[in-house]
């Protein structure tokens, strides 16, 4: 069994989930709030912090082997359940959790981060559920060849300045092809207006709730190109799961270093603007870890 731990940021909790999924037979989810002022001093200071977070836990993870928590105040809050709890439990991190923290078990950083992190372990982009056997399970027979387009949240100076000229030329591209724009929930409501006015009746649209369930999943299986916004290493790193011909696009608009750093790593995997060729998926970074003789033995499960 093991404990995850989740303040509710969404990408977070699905690197938990997954690693979870991976290294143990069950899992319990737990949502934990931490209140002022612990939220902006974990994960260091942590006195007080249980008579404020304890009711929240559950019962049945008290015999958890695992604690597995991603991002800063989980951090803190694994920190505390570990010390707290009946069982030896071993707290698995995921992101750098700031300092150096000697009852932390394991610490997984990704690559493109450089984070010097004491004998942290290494993966590449994010942990995520998207490998060959999910693919597999969620491929559909398409009436009409698809292409995807998935916006994250690049700025403002992209959408001005170019957004409108790239979702041209890939409509003169790929005219006979249905295209599907998904974006991201985190995307202000000036910038979704200024999409959902550019959309033709023809093609698909997803921005939020309103327009029904969130299609990312179905698109990232099975549609015959991809094309992803650079400013979501999340995105670029689960499109290049699949086998789909993926294109970047508001490349020249990230400055982040680590974001440029991710994207040299893979940039064998891309496809220029009119490639359709079907490509070799990146490695799984889920299974790299499950072979890696030191985070099992770390964790006795070796």
């Amino acid at each position: 069994m093991a404990r995850v731990l989740s303040e509710g940021t969404r990408g977070h909790e699905i690197q938990s989930i997954t690693l979870a999924k991976a290294l143990a037979h069950q899992y319990q989810l737990e949502h934990i709030t931490v209140p002022a002022p612990w939220r902006w001093a974990l994960p260091y200071r942590m006195m007080g912090l249980g008579q404020r977070i304890r009711s929240q836990f559950s019962e049945s993870g008290v015999s958890s082997r695992l604690i597995i928590s991603t991002g800063r105040q989980m951090a803190g809050v694994g920190r505390w359940l570990k010390k707290n709890s009946p069982s030896e439990a071993k707290h698995v991190h995921i992101l750098n959790p700031g300092y150096y923290f000697q009852d932390i078990d394991v610490v997984l950083v990704p690559q493109h981060d450089r984070h010097r992190y004491p004998n942290a372990i290494t993966f590449r982009g994010n942990l995520h559920p998207f490998n060959n056997q999910w693919f597999k399970q969620h491929a559909r027979i398409q009436n009409k060849a698809t292409i995807a387009l998935f916006i994250g949240n690049p700025g403002n100076t992209y959408f001005k300045q170019q957004f409108k000229a790239d979702l041209q030329r890939i409509r003169e591209v790929f005219k006979s092809f249905k295209l599907f724009l998904c974006g991201s929930p985190r995307l202000n409501h000036e910038t979704q207006g200024f999409i959902r006015g550019l959309m033709k009746p023809a093609e698909s649209l997803w921005l939020d709730v309103c327009d029904g369930d969130n299609p990312y999943q179905t698109l990232l299986a099975n549609a015959d190109k991809i094309f992803v916004t650079a400013d979501s290493i999340n995105m670029m790193n689960e499109a290049g799961a699949s086998s789909a011909a993926v294109t970047l696009l508001a490349r020249d608009y990230i400055p982040s270093k680590k974001h440029q750093r991710f994207m040299q790593s893979i940039e064998y995997r891309l496809s220029d603007f009119e490639g359709l060729d079907k490509a070799q998926p990146l490695p799984d970074p889920v299974k790299e870890l499950l072979e890696n003789t030191d985070l099992l033995k770390r964790l006795e499960l070796a």
